[in-house]
């Protein structure tokens, strides 16, 4: 269970505790360490809902083979621009995840990414 306590102030607020929430916080973390951050979440415990693993596969959305990201225009064929754009957006996170592996900022390193 999480800590419950007031706080006054907060440079960064964070809503959900999942993998998102985390990395970004992260993110935020190596910017700037002396910033305030707060995160709050519903659940009992942290990545209990999309980012668990009963609920989520573990696998990064690279937009490679997700089809909602290639729709089909009215003359058949297929946009893939937000493919292009999902695509990248999930390889600058595997980039800064890598960073901080490198770095060892992160628990069970051998096991946080592996590209297949």
């Amino acid at each position: 269970m999480f800590e419950k306590r007031v706080v006054h102030h907060a440079d960064y607020v964070l809503i959900g505790a999942g993998i998102m929430s985390a990395t970004l916080g992260m993110f935020l973390q190596e910017l700037d360490p002396k910033k305030k951050m707060m995160i709050f979440e519903r659940m009992d415990e942290m990545a209990a809902e999309s980012s668990s693993a009963w609920n989520n596969a573990g696998t990064g959305h690279a937009a490679q083979c997700e089809l909602n990201y290639t729709p089909e225009k009215e003359d058949g064929s297929i946009d893939i621009s937000k493919a292009i754009k999902i695509n990248a957006q999930f390889e600058e996170s595997r980039q800064f995840w890598t960073y901080l592996l490198n770095k060892h900022s992160l628990e069970h390193s051998e096991n946080f990414l592996s590209p297949i």
